[in-house]
Formats: structure tokens, sequence, C-alpha cells
């Protein structure tokens, strides 16, 4: 299996929280700061809340995977065919219920992907930056 590898909007502040996390090992998501409520993908306002403060929050690296689909043939801009084929999976935390990160499938090791396999995060390298990876577990 292969990686996609294409350039992130790490100038975005709305996600700088995530790719520190990637850095740091961890999974984060937004939280509202005084509900506690998860807010995944972080808005620039919370509905209902304009007042509303978000902080970014750790997750549990383990889960499931909610959904996921094997990509053949790459439709990014410029030449991907060396990194295909790869598994974008939805995964969702154990302790974030309907937290939904999009990540892709590693250490698959003739894994065959299915909705619901026990998942546990897994940032790798891909270029000069991370993305988030989830192995079987």
């Amino acid at each position: 299996m292969g990686l996609p590898n294409y350039p992130v909007h790490l100038e975005d502040p709305l996600f700088q929280g995530f790719y520190d996390g990637l850095d740091a090992g961890e999974l984060r998501v937004t939280v509202d700061a005084e509900t506690g409520e998860f807010q995944w993908y972080p808005p620039e306002v919370v509905p209902g809340r304009p007042d509303a403060r978000l902080e970014w929050r750790a997750v549990s690296p383990l889960g499931h995977a909610y959904t996921f689909t094997t990509v053949v043939r790459s439709l990014l801009p410029g030449d991907h065919k060396d990194e295909v084929p790869y598994t974008v999976i939805l995964f969702e935390p154990d302790d974030a219920p309907g937290v939904r990160i999009a990540g892709v499938l590693v250490d698959d090791k003739g894994v065959t992907p299915a909705c619901g396999m026990r998942l546990k995060f897994r940032p790798v390298s891909v270029g000069d930056h991370k993305i988030a990876g989830f192995a079987p577990a």
C-alpha cells in the first residue's frame, strides 16, 4: 500500500492544533471549553454559540473504522501513480463518539479493511509533514 503525498495547509490556524498533535504523537480534536462537547471539524463559530471558546484536547488512540474507501487511481494534481493504492479511513475514537477523523490505513499487512474494525492511531511521516494513520489494533 502507498501513502498519499500532498501539501497540507499548515498556515491555517483553524487546524494548527491538529497538526501540532500529530507532531506530538497525539490525536487532538476541538471541544467546547464550557460544555465539553466535541466540535469536529473545528468551526470558525460554534453554531448557536458564537461566544463559545474551543480548545484542543487529545482523544483516545483506540477506536474503530466508521467507513473506508480504497483509492486505486489518484485524483490529486501532478504525478501520484506511485502512491496508490491506499485506503482512506474515517476513524471514530472510543472516547469521542460521533467524531470521525480522516486518515489512512497503515501497517495493514494484507488485512482487509472493514467497517467497525478496531484501529489504533499511528501518525506517519509523508514528505515534510505528518498525516493521521490508523493501524489494525
